[in-house]
C-alpha cells in the first residue's frame, strides 16, 4: 500500500472514531460504527503486516544475492590461483628439462649418449603431466 491510502485509511479511522461519540451508548447505529472501525483497523494491521512482510522477503534477497556475489568473488581469485599453479606446473618442469637437456647435450658433445646419467634422465623428460 503507498503512503497516501496508508494515511486516507488513517484519517478515515480518526473520522470513524470521532462519529462514534456522537452516537449513545448501546444504540445500533454505535455498535455499526464500532464494527465498521474495527474492520478498519484489522485493515490497517494487514497491510502493516504485509509491508514488512515484503521488506523482509526484500531484506532477504539482497542478502542472498550479496553472499552470492561474494561467492563468485571468492570462485574467481581461486580459479586465478589454480589456473596460476597450474601453469608453474607445466612452465617449471619444462625449464627444469631445457636446462638439463642443454647441460647434456653440452656434456655429449660427441654426439653419442655416453653418461648414464643423461641417457637415464634423457628417458625420464615428460612435458606434460
Amino acid at each position: 500500500m503507498d503512503e497516501e491510502t496508508k494515511e486516507l485509511l488513517e484519517q478515515e479511522i480518526r473520522r470513524e472514531i470521532q462519529e462514534l461519540l456522537l452516537f449513545e451508548p448501546g444504540s445500533m447505529e454505535r455498535s455499526r460504527a464500532i464494527d465498521d472501525v474495527a474492520k478498519l483497523c484489522r485493515l490497517n494491521i494487514e497491510e502493516t503486516k504485509m509491508e514488512l512482510d515484503c521488506s523482509e522477503r526484500i531484506e532477504t534477497r539482497i542478502n542472498e544475492e550479496q553472499a552470492k556475489l561474494s561467492q563468485t568473488k571468492e570462485r574467481k581469485f581461486d580459479r586465478f590461483i589454480r589456473l596460476g599453479l597450474d601453469t608453474i606446473g607445466v612452465i617449471l618442469p619444462l625449464g627444469f628439462y631445457n636446462r638439463w637437456m642443454k647441460k647434456g647435450f653440452k656434456f655429449e658433445e660427441t654426439g653419442t649418449f655416453t653418461s648414464t646419467t643423461f641417457r637415464g634422465l634423457f628417458n625420464r623428460f615428460r612435458p606434460t603431466k
